[in-house]
């Protein structure tokens, strides 16, 4: 944390917030001193943020609390996109309508966050930054979790009560202010040799092709050895793998879709008509799937596993039985696209998966191409 954010009067700055008050708790700093210069987007409904409401009403309470806040500072612009709470993940194309090119700054929520939005927030966004070619300096922003290694900071010590007050507009949100707030004089008690610095704001400069791909993996079919003691162990817990035939592509493609992505669910659907998509069942209920051979001939993915039913080895059961087709079928080596890093030791263990240097967004690039295409 060596290097100060500076802005320029030339600046354009936006702020991408998954949640109505992520804004002024993360960089609430550009919001205050530059408002003329800052654009602000919210993706969600923030609708979840109070368990004791019902879902409609909190979203109303939200985007009036969030409105109010705007009034208050006064940005260049502002946008509400409404998208359910917790279901960010969903809509990709949310990030798609944000012209990224227009910024010299754009401030995102950490790819590593602890929520399921910050998390699809930071990707879609990296993702659409780089299709778009824009040539910005981009920042993850905290709220309340601290990055392991800030790369930049901001002295907000005398704007710290500004903040509160935009803090305080979110007062539904009523733990928000002590715990960031709380975080950023944990930042300040960290500039020893500065002890008129009391309250910092903190970020991660992010290299957005980092930040929105990993590589692809390459696995070896020859070192592949299954282990059938895993689907034991599965159908011990009510739990089988089973290949998707013709009389379940409806309900597999609905069950993609409605879970995962509509996107997700069309890649897919060529392997479940080729009969190379895999599927988890608990009793009549589906909870994983896996495919291969979908996006392109040898490549696995994609895969996805219910948040309920995660930790049980469904991942590395339904990769098995894919590797073992594509073994029978004379294939010397599968890809694996974009692996995300907890998965990289699984691939490695079941078939000396090796990622490929140079190979990131190849795999998503592979995705454009084919949309252009049709």
């Amino acid at each position: 944390m060596t290097e100060r954010i500076t802005f320029e009067s030339g600046d354009r700055i936006a702020i991408v917030a998954p949640h109505p008050d992520d804004e002024c708790l993360g960089v609430a700093s550009a919001l205050i001193r530059f408002p003329e210069q800052t654009d602000v987007y919210v993706l969600t409904d923030g609708s979840w943020g109070n368990p004791d409401r019902d879902h409609e009403e909190e979203a109303g309470i939200r985007k009036a609390q969030f409105e109010a806040e705007m009034a208050y500072v006064k940005p260049r612009r502002y946008e509400w996109f409404g998208y359910e709470d917790t279901k960010l993940r969903k809509h990709y194309e949310a990030a798609d309508r944000i012209d990224f090119t227009q910024y010299t700054k754009i401030f995102l929520p950490w790819h590593e966050s602890f929520h399921p939005d910050h998390r699809a927030a930071a990707d879609m966004c990296c993702k659409a930054i780089i299709k778009q070619k824009a040539t910005a300096d981009c920042y993850s922003y905290e709220v309340n979790a601290p990055f392991r290694a800030p790369t930049h900071y901001i002295d907000i010590t005398d704007i710290a009560d500004e903040k509160r007050k935009l803090v305080r507009f979110h007062e539904d949100q009523v733990i928000q202010e002590n715990m960031n707030l709380s975080l950023n004089a944990f930042r300040g008690a960290q500039f020893i040799s500065k002890p008129e610095i009391e309250y910092v704001e903190c970020f991660l400069k992010i290299d957005v092709l980092e930040a929105a791909y990993n590589n692809d993996v390459l696995m070896k079919l020859h070192r592949f050895k299954e282990d059938f003691s895993l689907y034991e162990k599965l159908e011990e817990q009510g739990i089988r793998i089973k290949r998707v035939i013709p009389c379940d592509i409806n309900e597999v493609h609905s069950h993609i879709g409605d879970n995962f992505s509509k996107k997700w669910a069309d890649e897919a659907l060529p392997a479940m008509m080729n009969g190379t998509c895999y599927i988890a069942v608990k009793g009549r209920k589906i909870i994983a799937f896996g495919c291969g051979d979908a996006t392109a001939p040898a490549y696995i993915g994609p895969c996805g596993t219910l948040e309920e039913a995660r930790g049980l080895g469904l991942y590395r059961a339904l990769v098995s039985r894919i590797l073992r087709q594509m073994k029978e079928k004379g294939y010397r080596y599968a890809i694996v696209g974009m692996a995300a890093p907890g998965v990289v030791k699984i691939l490695k263990d079941l078939a000396d998966g090796q990622e490929i240097e140079g190979s990131r967004g190849a795999y998503d690039d592979l995705l454009i191409r084919l949309e252009k295409s049709e």
